[in-house]
């Protein structure tokens, strides 16, 4: 009887620990892993806006000839985006912060 109670202490404290040690409370836990759940979706549908927006930056710095390249990366950025997307909605559980930035949000350069 003792060990049956002392191993259903040990699963209780096992399922129980991902709710402190992530983030500190149930509240901020489940906040989290709503939040990269919700932004897993995003990546997903908005990973097809990576290609006009790659040929457009391209563009505006290369000219016309920046077409094709903007093509290729456009194409590859689309596709980390998806997986990004995926991962982020398979693991959804273990909450943490962005990894790539939103879709079309170009990085302005620091002035130093």
């Amino acid at each position: 009887m003792r060990l049956k109670t002392a191993i259903l202490l040990i699963l209780c404290s096992l399922v129980g620990a991902p709710f402190v040690v992530a983030e500190g409370t149930v509240g901020d836990y489940m906040y989290g892993i709503g939040t990269k759940f919700g932004r897993g979706l995003e990546n997903v549908v908005t990973s097809l806006a990576e290609v006009p927006c790659t040929v457009h930056t391209e563009m505006k710095d290369q000219g016309g000839s920046g077409f094709f390249p903007g093509l290729g990366k456009g194409t590859l950025f689309m596709l980390r985006r998806m997986l990004v997307g995926v991962t982020e909605v398979g693991t959804f559980f273990i909450p943490m912060e962005r990894t790539i930035p939103r879709v079309c949000q170009e990085t302005k350069p620091s002035v130093v």
